[in-house]
């Protein structure tokens, strides 16, 4: 009964443990280690009573004091943690969560009383951080060899690890050293310790913790365990500057610059920011920041006048320590004239998947510097510019959804300063028109068996952009040339008989061909009455093509013959029908004014045509731009 009572006592009056100290030997180089770091991540997100010290070993976050923890534990397997110096889990995964094998230590070692109270308060000066840690004995307690551990540690540095993107809670620094501090008290007693440090110039303030401990060298045992926000503890100024020095901005003009508030405490920091001078402007200008984040702000400079300029930002807010903090603006507006961009034009073939360039001369008055000037490629829809998506280098490669449309590059100017000068635009280029067939296919006997071919380049390719022609005898082919300066081809060995001839334009980037030329039939070896004949050379041109009015069809065929041209729209459908008689030469010319047959203008578009004769049929594609 008596030890009973006594053993009640004494659960009565021990001291609340505060926390369990997780310390986990790891490193970005281990393939398990990322289970371990969830692990930790779910044990405080969840809400638990714990403070984590990440001891990297072997990689930039390892240091004298994580190797000297690593080294106390005997830590060989990574990743190890420790709960309070005890229970050690061993092991980790590539990709789940440790939570469910560390939650149970947790919940085992906070069931275990304390005999010990800590606590710390602290102070900056000049970038130096100040530390006191009193420790107390309130109770009877069997422990000797006890030490004081301070660490400071640093959580969300940007690292990439495996399925990582940030290590936490790593151990920056131990105070006074990895040896810590001895403490022997008498029941009853305290002792207050001191410690200072300059963070390091990486380090982000916001981010770092304080995590003192107090454990028994010879067992290993943490007997007691507290944590505290080391910016707030310290007062740390919770704004990242007090000064914003903007540089010039022209009058009409801007210049903007940002400020960060960190909330270093637990509750909720919300307050209010003002100017004190109506050229600065703050967004927000109100805020409500949860425990532990920080929000940006933006401040705006918009001078009226040329002249310099000062004012403040007064931030008033329930920031402990920090109720009212003041941000110093200052700033110079200047007189600017507006840039010019001038000669805007537009080289290139304009034809789809080509490259069309732009270029430009930038001027400017007072003689600043070429900014961010800024791009944009249109095509003229119905009179109107309309903007291409993402077409904003000064290069554009054409589409097919540019067919029949005139592009126009539009230059906004940009001085050094931002100041924009009006867009302005080039003369339109275009209509954009298919790859271009070879010009004027001719072909006839010069020999018994002998066909000569003969053409001109494809429009808007002299020199440039394309790398031969295909020559096609009755719908195959028989040559491929590579040289875009032979513009010749002679089939040879030929029996009579009837051949049709055409040829197309090769072009690369990508690899395509150019819809055929004009075709021509040469009959080889028909004679009438054992009499020689002429032959006759049958053929249709359209020309221009593309046309933004009229076209006209030059046709060659049987003298007198009877031709009929009907013209197609993209469904198939005929929208217009031709007709005429070929003179005693066999040569006719028809125009078409791209009406169709119930007297209506036609859309632009691309439209095909077929002629007929009594002995032969061609057909070829027409494109409509105005």
């Amino acid at each position: 009964m008596v030890l009973a009572f006594l053993a009640l006592v004494s659960i009565l009056c021990a001291v609340p443990r505060n926390l369990v100290v997780v310390e986990v030997g790891t490193g970005t180089w281990c393939g398990y280690c990322p289970g371990a770091a969830m692990g930790c991540h779910d044990l405080l997100e969840n809400g638990h009573a714990v403070a984590i010290i990440k001891n990297h070993n072997g990689d930039p976050y390892a240091n004298t004091y994580s190797n000297a923890r690593n080294t106390f534990y005997g830590i060989t397997g990574y990743p190890t943690a420790n709960f309070d110096g005890q229970n050690p889990s061993v092991g980790g995964s590539g990709t789940q969560s440790m939570y469910s094998n560390y939650l149970p230590k947790v919940n085992s070692r906070l069931a275990v009383p304390s005999h010990f109270n800590l606590s710390a308060t602290g102070s900056t000066n000049n970038g130096q951080m100040n530390l006191e840690v009193t420790v107390s004995k309130p109770e009877d307690d069997t422990n000797t060899n006890i030490k004081l551990h301070v660490v400071i540690t640093e959580t969300d540095i940007p690292q990439v690890w495996f399925n990582q993107t940030h290590v936490d809670n790593v151990n920056r620094l131990m105070l006074p050293d990895q040896n810590g501090t001895a403490i022997n008290l008498a029941t009853g007693g305290s002792s207050t310790h001191n410690f200072s440090f300059t963070p390091g110039a990486t380090w982000n303030i916001g981010k770092l913790e304080l995590v003192i401990f107090l454990q028994n060298m010879t067992t290993k045992e943490i007997l007691q365990g507290k944590k505290y926000s080391l910016p707030g503890l310290t007062g740390a100024l919770p704004v990242n500057t007090t000064t914003l020095n903007f540089p010039e901005a022209y009058v009409t003009g801007s210049s903007t610059m940002n400020f960060t508030i960190t909330n270093f405490f637990d509750s909720a920091a919300t307050g209010t920011i003002t100017s004190s001078n109506p050229v600065f402007t703050v967004n927000p200008s109100t805020f409500n920041i949860a425990g532990g984040q920080n929000q940006a702000f933006t401040v705006t400079f918009a001078p009226t006048a040329a002249q310099n300029y000062t004012g403040t930002l007064t931030i008033n807010s329930n920031l402990v320590n920090h109720p009212s903090i003041t941000v110093n603006l200052a700033g110079t507006g200047f007189i600017n004239n507006a840039p010019v961009a001038q000669n805007v034009t537009i080289s290139g073939p304009p034809v789809i998947h080509q490259y069309l360039s732009s270029s430009y001369t930038f001027y400017d008055a007072d003689e600043n510097t070429e900014g961010s000037t800024t791009i944009q490629w249109y095509r003229v829809v119905g009179g109107q510019n309309q903007a291409i998506t993402n077409a904003t280098l000064a290069q554009y490669k054409t589409t097919p959804e540019d067919l029949t449309y005139a592009i126009v590059c539009g230059i906004t100017p940009r001085d050094q300063h931002g100041m924009a000068g009006a867009t302005a635009y080039s003369t339109p280029i275009g209509p954009i028109e298919p790859l271009p067939a070879p010009q004027n296919f001719t072909a006839q006997e010069t020999d018994p068996g002998t066909v000569v071919c003969n053409w001109q380049r494809p429009l808007h390719f002299q020199g440039r952009g394309f790398v031969g022609y295909r020559v096609y005898r009755n719908g195959l082919t028989v040559s491929t040339i590579t040289n875009p300066n032979n513009t010749t081809f002679t089939d040879t060995w030929l029996l009579d008989g009837t051949y049709t001839y055409y040829v197309v334009s090769l072009f690369n980037d990508p690899m395509m061909v150019s819809a055929p030329s004009n075709e021509v039939t040469v009959i080889i070896g028909e004679s009438s009455n054992d009499e020689d004949v002429a032959q006759v050379i049958h053929s249709i041109t359209a020309s221009p093509n593309p046309f933004n009015s009229v076209t006209s069809f030059a046709i060659r065929g049987k003298a007198n013959d009877q031709v009929s041209i009907n013209i197609f729209n993209i469904k198939g459908q005929i929208v217009k029908s031709l007709s005429t008689n070929l003179d005693q030469n066999g040569n006719a010319g028809l125009n078409w004014n791209a009406i169709d047959n119930a007297g209506n203008n036609l859309p632009n578009g691309i439209y095909f045509y077929r002629m007929t004769s009594s002995e032969k049929q061609f057909s070829g594609r027409l494109i409509l731009a105005r």
